[in-house]
């Protein structure tokens, strides 16, 4: 990899869980924050989860399908399609649903005022 870029295609970037989640950050040598792409089944929820162990805030987006992210203290449901776009703080509890399609999803996330540290499991194996 050169210093200056890095690109892949997506499935060729390192994986984990047979292929739900796609490396990016390790993938292409990004040290300034955390990025990794899920691809989501049809009518697929993930499992509930917050980062206030971590501090991280998290952005998503949909590349292809559509879903949504649930936040499971307020009951709201924020669309997630390649039109929108979602931002979940911290300590906020969210859940990943895909749309009868499934949804293709990238994840980036960081902590506000810190340098970067990736957590070990997004380490390319």
């Amino acid at each position: 990899m050169s210093d200056g870029y890095a690109a892949s295609k997506i499935d060729d970037l390192p994986d984990l869980w047979d292929g739900f989640a796609h490396l990016v950050r390790a993938g292409l040598d990004v040290t300034a924050f955390g990025c990794q792409v899920m691809d989501l089944p049809p009518d697929y929820s993930t499992k509930s989860h917050d980062e206030s162990e971590s501090g991280q805030e998290e952005v998503y987006f949909a590349l292809r399908g559509s879903g949504a992210v649930l936040i499971d203290e307020e009951d709201r449901r924020l669309t997630l399609s390649p039109d929108h776009v979602v931002r979940v703080s911290a300590g906020t509890a969210r859940t990943l649903t895909s749309g009868p399609d499934g949804m293709r999803a990238l994840c980036v996330g960081g902590v506000p005022g810190q340098a970067y540290q990736p957590p070990e499991w997004t380490e390319a194996q």
